[in-house]
């Protein structure tokens, strides 16, 4: 585990460069086994994809995420829900924070924090969470009115008892989908 601590990232003022742990500082072997993303409201689902290995998703502990989405996820929706598998390894881990702060054209437009006692060893977890869209500025706004791309990223952590032992890093690009009719 690496000596970050969740006041620092807290303190971020745009999304990493790069990543602050290698894979092998993941030594309670947590690992995101895929997830679904949708509207609570309408239960459309905009993203879903879950391994048959739980080792496929670790290319991503060094390389980017990159997910193209449908720009009315922005406009609509006043809240997402974000099914996750999480899978740990052998230890127990106790005091799991994950911690995510999204930025939209460079700026920190949130910051979600959820937190979890306890997870036992080679366990496989399903978790929700949900999230509230956030104000957007009117220039983000303006953009999703004249249908131009929207650019964003962000920043995952995953803390245990409070050192960091993941992170992820992602990008966004939401689009007009309308112009694929």
């Amino acid at each position: 585990m690496v000596d970050f601590t969740e006041e620092q990232a807290l303190k971020m003022d745009k999304a990493c460069d790069k990543f602050l742990v290698k894979l092998e500082d993941n030594v309670f072997g947590i690992r995101f086994n895929g997830f679904k993303l949708r509207d609570i409201k309408t239960e459309k689902v905009y993203h879903e994809y879950y391994p048959a290995d739980p080792y496929e998703l670790d290319y991503f502990a060094d390389h980017m995420l990159d997910y193209p989405f449908p720009n009315d996820i922005l406009k609509g929706q006043k809240h997402l829900g974000t099914s996750l598998k999480l899978v740990v390894g052998d230890q127990l881990v106790k005091n799991l924070v994950l911690l995510e702060r999204h930025y939209i054209g460079g700026k920190l437009a949130a910051n979600f924090r959820f937190t979890f006692p306890i997870f036992i060893p080679k366990s496989e977890n399903n978790v929700e969470f949900i999230y509230e869209i956030p104000k957007l500025s009117p220039e983000v706004e303006e953009k999703l009115a004249k249908g131009e791309d929207v650019h964003a990223e962000s920043d995952t952590f995953v803390f245990v008892d409070g050192k960091l032992n993941v992170h992820r890093r992602a990008k966004y690009t939401y689009y007009d989908a309308s112009k694929d009719q």
